[in-house]
């Protein structure tokens, strides 16, 4: 876990672990976007607050029994369904190695 406030997005579950990306805001870090590795979160809010991006290189897998300290942003709120969609297949492709 870091040692200071992060914010995720989990991309996949299973009985003992969950998958995470890490999520920033996109703030005074426009030019991030240019990497191939970051994409912007069109329709970020819920559950972010600020205009974010989604750093693809950052796939994390937690057990579930280290997991304790996170906590459920906006209430529990989805990303929207298309949005999160896009992001699974963005990753999917960056893994395959086509940037």
């Amino acid at each position: 876990m870091p040692k200071y406030d992060r914010t995720y997005l989990i991309v996949e579950t299973g009985e003992k672990y969950i998958k995470t990306l890490n999520v920033s805001s996109l703030r005074g870090k426009e030019n991030k976007l240019l990497m191939p590795s970051n994409i912007e979160i069109q329709n970020y809010n819920p559950p972010f607050q600020k205009p974010s991006f989604v750093k693809l290189d950052s796939l994390t897998k937690t057990n579930v029994d280290g997991s304790e300290g996170l906590r459920i942003l906006h209430s529990g709120q989805c990303l929207d369904n298309n949005e999160f969609k896009n992001i699974l297949a963005q990753l999917k492709h960056f893994q395959n190695g086509n940037t």
